[in-house]
């Protein structure tokens, strides 16, 4: 019988909504102590979100395989994802007849030594939720303005994506969080605005407050709630609670990769690009 504590416990959780495909994508991989959570939800306004969504997770989850662990500066780790995502991105759109330009948002956080890090572009979420309240969450890279559809109907706020990964030449301008040191207790939770959009900042906080409760439980739970309210958005979701004093390594070394999978003559030929990519690019100093 094993007899070592977890040192933390996660899930994952997506469903379609009332949209007529799943356009977000996510993952969790764990090495040697080293713990790597990501989300993307790509941009319905534009074609193709799906395949700029999963370029993400694979630029991200092959850096990852590649990179030693633990992670010299998981900072400038998950910039160095985001950075060569977006080149991939816009390399795949050009290839394109026509080209496209394919643009998704990004949230990723590495837990490593009991300490929290995170980056995002656009407006999934990250929150770290302790003792029934949020602690810390990612601020949406959005502009929010009036518009109406007839001269009679009152303004209504709207808000529209000012970052994201794709379009522009440059990549997006990288917020990151200040690293954190985790307590036993607490919960990391990534989304996509499908999930904070539609359910209450309470039900979010409720759902993590019983630490005897499942994560998969709980987290099912939301997702179910928000894929449930009129005219849904796709609803993604991936959660973690820490439970310190564990081993790490040991945990992390039996998470296994939870990136949904599209069968995608496209999207097959764009993971066969950016192979040729990192390829080409090098390892990673």
């Amino acid at each position: 019988m094993d007899d070592r504590q977890k040192c933390f416990e996660a899930a994952k959780a997506t469903l379609t909504g009332a949209r007529a495909e799943n356009q977000d994508r996510c993952l969790f991989l764990g090495n040697q102590g080293t713990i790597l959570i990501g989300l993307a939800d790509g941009l319905g306004g534009h074609p193709r979100g799906e395949v700029a969504a999963q370029l993400l997770m694979d630029v991200t989850e092959s850096l990852f395989r590649q990179t030693p662990k633990p992670l010299y500066d998981p900072e400038n780790f998950m910039l160095q994802c985001i950075g060569k995502a977006h080149r991939a991105i816009l390399e795949f759109g050009r290839r394109q007849t026509p080209p496209i330009a394919p643009r998704t948002t990004a949230v990723l956080a590495v837990i490593q030594d009991g300490i929290a890090y995170w980056t995002h572009v656009g407006d999934s979420r990250l929150y770290l939720i302790r003792d029934r309240k949020v602690h810390a969450q990612t601020r949406d890279h959005t502009q929010v303005r009036y518009v109406r559809e007839s001269a009679t109907q009152v303004s209504r706020p709207r808000a529209s994506l000012t970052r994201c990964l794709g379009g522009l030449p440059q990549p997006p301008t990288t917020t990151c969080g200040p690293p954190t040191h985790l307590q036993h207790g607490d919960a990391i939770v990534l989304c996509s605005d499908g999930l904070w959009g539609q359910v209450p900042r309470q039900a979010l906080l409720n759902a993590f407050d019983d630490r005897n409760a499942e994560v998969a439980e709980r987290l099912n739970s939301l997702v179910e709630l928000a894929a449930t309210a009129a005219n849904s958005d796709n609803v993604t979701a991936v959660a973690l609670r820490w439970l310190a004093d564990g081993d790490a390594s040991a945990d992390a070394a039996n998470l296994t990769q939870l990136t949904e999978l599209v069968k995608d003559p496209l999207l097959d030929k764009a993971i066969e690009h950016l192979e040729n990519v990192l390829e080409k690019a090098g390892k990673p100093k």
